[in-house]
């Protein structure tokens, strides 16, 4: 069975596609803007080099944030788009716990949001697998994180796509019209609409 796995809410988008529990291809590089225009070109030139087409992926995975206003909706609209033109079962997961899923111990995800903000969730590592232990969540960095030990603070690490496809972290989509990113916060323009900082 083949997986296809995508995220794009942060700095670093992340490509992957599996055959059961084999990686076939990963793309994991920093972006500059412009995952909307890279990610489709990539997608499909993968698929290419290894005989698949988009009628083979079974199941997609996609990081829906928090992260990137921009970002977030990329992989969210292409794994919809995906699930309703070729009947593929779609999973969501957090991209914060895409950001730890390369480690085996208690951590907290950290992507800066800005104004001295961040998006943050704790997890810890027990018996192979990770457990939640805070949601998803925006904080004031130097508040939250003043007494931490930042070696277990994650701000970049490569997703692994093993990890997050057999966690107990994933979600099954429903209803996939409804499906939205997980923004957390006001973007830009609503801030000033509101008259907000």
């Amino acid at each position: 069975m083949y997986r296809l796995v995508l995220d794009t809410a942060l700095d670093y988008s992340y490509l992957g596609i599996l055959e059961d529990d084999n990686i076939l291809y990963e793309s994991y590089e920093l972006g500059k803007n412009n995952h909307s225009e890279t990610l489709m070109p990539k997608l499909e030139s993968a698929l290419k080099d290894n005989n698949i087409t988009l009628k083979d992926i079974k199941e997609v995975y996609v990081g829906i944030g928090p992260g990137s206003y921009t970002g977030v909706r990329i992989a969210v609209v292409i794994g919809k788009m995906l699930a309703v033109m070729n009947n593929i079962t779609l999973y969501t997961f957090s991209s914060l716990f895409s950001l730890v899923s390369n480690k085996t111990f208690e951590c907290y995800a950290f992507v800066d949001s800005r104004r001295g903000n961040c998006y943050t969730a704790h997890f810890d590592y027990k018996d192979s697998k990770f457990i939640r232990l805070t949601e998803d969540s925006v904080e004031v960095i130097k508040d939250y994180f003043k007494d931490t030990d930042e070696n277990i603070i994650i701000k970049e690490s490569k997703p692994n796509p093993l990890v997050i496809i057999n966690s107990d972290l994933i979600e099954r989509v429903e209803d996939v019209n409804s499906l939205s990113p997980n923004y957390l916060q006001l973007v830009e323009a609503e801030r000033i609409k509101m008259g907000l900082k």
